[in-house]
């Protein structure tokens, strides 16, 4: 088998690029390594993370970035913010990477809305701009950070004075035509050789801090898929893309920006089975790639999720079988993924149980192998199990009386079987 594909996602923390993780993780092409500025979510998600890099503005940070990149001997980089995007287009060259859709050009213009809307200004398709509050000729109007992204900054002006004071107050501002209609992002992946892949079209449902947390997958209309064809023929793209649309007062589609990123909910797309982020990789292995689309999948539906850290070094999970690993005849599928969890990272596994009945045959009738423990303490004399639990191990029990006493006697974490769930990768 050729050596797998080192991808490096930066930064690492937010919802897209967890979605990269997520859409990578499995894949036995690659190897993925996440890194950060920020101490964020980022290292609960990646097994492979490096924190603590200099941010992109400051001066030590090409040179920490390009010592990682040769220490971990990275081959493709995702950059999951406009900005990196931006700055690490420039600097491709200089550190021998691939950058994902780190056409210079593009990416300066995806990061200004005043080039965008002066790139498209002979479409259709591009919004109204104007230079400066007088010349505004129907209210109201939006003004937005020319640097900014999705909905941040942006303000609903409903005349000329409430204009020129947000005018005057936000840097360089872009003021535009207001979209009262229907908003929709536009997933692309264009090829190595120019070639528009996939193109699909989703609502934004259920907007938090500029997130869609559900989101609808549109049948492709005409309209939307020549913007995207344009956009496509006009710049330069290679791997994962987006646009945003809003209709205005006519029902006539508008741009609101577009993206050489990974949006966090191109994971609808993902639902639907076109990976996006592991074409990516197909494509810089030079694969042709296509998109094989499951008709049936139309939303998705999104939460947040949590993550626990545990300052504890254990090399033993003792896990209790009724009510905890089996319920109601049926294995719990959050214990059951942290024992396989566990294995894989080379932990001890006990099953520790009370249980009335045979335990090989209740764990056959649940479908649950015996190998997956090391040991298997089988009580029937009502002792403690407190008395097996060892001192560098977790205690997984439903009940409480259990838990208790393995805490005060053994002085290990003990866990409920509803906090699993935050410590699973």
């Amino acid at each position: 088998m050729n050596k797998k594909v080192k991808v490096l996602v930066f930064p690492c923390g937010a919802e897209n690029a967890t979605e990269i993780y997520q859409a990578l993780r499995y894949s036995i092409h690659v190897e993925i390594f996440g890194a950060s500025s920020m101490d964020d979510h980022g290292r609960y998600t990646f097994e492979n993370y490096v924190g603590g890099l200099p941010n992109i503005k400051e001066p030590g940070f090409q040179a920490e970035f390009e010592a990682l990149i040769t220490r971990l001997k990275i081959d493709m980089v995702f950059a999951t913010h406009d900005s990196v995007m931006e700055y690490l287009s420039e600097k491709t060259q200089i550190m021998d990477f691939f950058l994902v859709n780190g056409a210079p050009e593009t990416t300066a213009v995806a990061r200004k809305k005043s080039a965008t809307y002066q790139m498209f200004a002979a479409r259709d398709w591009s919004p109204k701009v104007f230079p400066n509050p007088d010349a505004v000729d129907v209210w109201p109007a939006v003004i937005k950070p020319d640097c900014g992204q999705g909905g941040q900054g942006v303000q609903v002006v409903h005349d000329l004075a409430e204009a020129s004071m947000a005018f005057a107050k936000m840097a360089s501002p872009v003021l535009m035509e207001y979209l009262p209609g229907d908003e929709v992002t536009v997933d692309c992946f264009t090829d190595r050789k120019g070639r528009l892949v996939w193109i699909g079209a989703r609502t934004r449902e259920r907007v938090r801090a500029g997130i869609s947390m559900r989101s609808s997958l549109l049948p492709l209309d005409a309209r939307i898929e020549g913007i995207a064809q344009d956009i496509n023929a006009t710049l330069k793209f290679r791997g994962p893309w987006f646009f945003q649309l809003k209709q205005d007062r006519g029902g006539c589609w508008k741009l609101l920006e577009f993206s050489c990123r990974v949006a966090g909910t191109m994971v609808a797309q993902r639902a639907k089975g076109v990976n996006l982020p592991l074409m990516a990789v197909h494509d810089y292995l030079e694969r042709d790639v296509k998109a094989l689309a499951n008709r049936w999948v139309e939303m998705v539906d999104r939460r947040i999720v949590t993550k626990a850290e545990m300052e504890f070094r254990y090399e033993t999970v003792f896990v209790d079988l009724d009510e905890t690993l089996v319920i109601d005849g049926f294995a719990v599928p959050t214990v059951l993924a942290f024992i396989y969890q566990s294995i894989a990272a080379r932990k001890k596994l006990v099953l520790i149980t009370r249980h009335a009945k045979n335990v090989a045959e209740t764990l056959s009738r649940a479908r649950i192998s015996l190998n997956l423990f090391d040991e298997i303490i089988h009580i029937t004399d009502g002792s403690s199990k407190a008395l097996y639990v060892v001192p560098d191990a977790i205690f997984i029990d439903n009940h409480f009386p259990e838990r208790y006493e393995v805490m005060e006697k053994c002085n290990v974490p003990v866990f409920d079987v509803d906090a699993i769930e935050f410590f699973l990768r």
